[in-house]
């Protein structure tokens, strides 16, 4: 897999995206993750964008733990309002 597939285009920007509520459920021909977290954002000059949905765990009181799923162009043209802005302000279903 190449480093530049993490690089994708979408209509939103970044400030539409950082830091918002993200619902997902992501597949690839092997695996399947869902759950609830939030997008974080890194951009390009030229437009691109890198996209990651962080859901943060804590296995203890001390502890976080930052689950960090990067998005393929698959998953970033598949973004949308969610219908249920109190679950969260996005979904994602890829």
């Amino acid at each position: 897999m190449n480093a530049g597939d993490f690089w994708v285009k979408t209509e939103w920007s970044y400030d539409d995206l950082q830091d918002k509520r993200v619902q997902f459920e992501l597949t690839a021909p092997d695996k399947k993750v869902s759950g609830t977290g939030v997008f974080r954002i890194s951009k390009r000059t030229s437009g691109e964008r890198h996209i990651e949905i962080v859901v943060t765990t804590a296995p203890s009181y001390w502890e976080r733990t930052d689950h960090i799923f990067t998005l393929r162009q698959v998953h970033a043209s598949r973004i949308q309002r969610h219908p249920d802005q109190s679950v969260a302000e996005f979904q994602v279903l890829a």
